[in-house]
């Protein structure tokens, strides 16, 4: 005879996204100064952060990547993991262990063009992707320099404008779709990485 348990424990904001402001404009422009000019790619890795991309990896012309440039104390990577250390114990409460040296953030540079696919996407995957928990991307670019380049999020409530907003961090679970808008005019930059825990449970 099947018995009947007990309720779950639930936490309501398991499909929540947050924002805020953690850089200065003039310290979004230092980031992308640090940008290596020769290291720009426009090959998708296949892969973890800090795998190199395969020879069959699909080419995007309009959007470019590299790894992110570290400054002394891991900087800018610092004060983004510690802000979203502190949010995450306010909301998610996911067990988290940090950013993972095979999965490191990618500095983003989306220029003007058209996606073959406006599929949604998900950033939860296999091997070394399974876990990820939390998804960050940093807006570096000033919202008047370009147009197109949204963020969305599947049947969560954005702040469009919010989230264009320079210099301001954006935070949701890995296992939540999204998708980013075709860049109409200018061009965008953008830090996009991942923070992991253990396996969910």
């Amino acid at each position: 005879m099947n018995q009947i348990s007990l309720l779950p424990m639930r936490n309501p904001n398991v499909s929540l996204s947050m924002h805020w402001p953690v850089f200065s404009p003039q310290e979004c422009a230092q980031i992308v100064a640090q940008a290596n000019a020769k290291a720009w790619d426009k090959r998708l890795p296949i892969a973890p952060g800090n795998v190199k991309v395969f020879p069959d990896a699909v080419v995007t012309s309009h959007v470019e990547r590299q790894q992110l440039p570290l400054g002394k104390n891991a900087y800018p990577l610092d004060q983004i993991s510690y802000g979203i250390n502190q949010v995450n114990s306010d909301n998610w409460r996911f067990e988290l262990s940090g950013i993972p040296a095979d999965d490191m953030p990618w500095l983003m540079r989306q220029s003007t063009g058209k996606s073959k696919s406006a599929d949604w996407q998900v950033d939860l995957g296999p091997a070394s992707t399974s876990s990820r928990k939390l998804c960050f991307m940093l807006q570096l670019s000033d919202p008047k320099s370009y147009e197109g380049g949204d963020l969305l999020l599947h049947n969560i409530p954005v702040d469009a404008q919010g989230f264009r907003q320079q210099g301001t961090l954006v935070v949701f679970p890995s296992y939540w779709l999204y998708r980013v808008t075709d860049v109409t005019k200018g061009q965008r930059h953008a830090i996009i990485g991942w923070v992991h825990g253990h396996n969910f449970r």
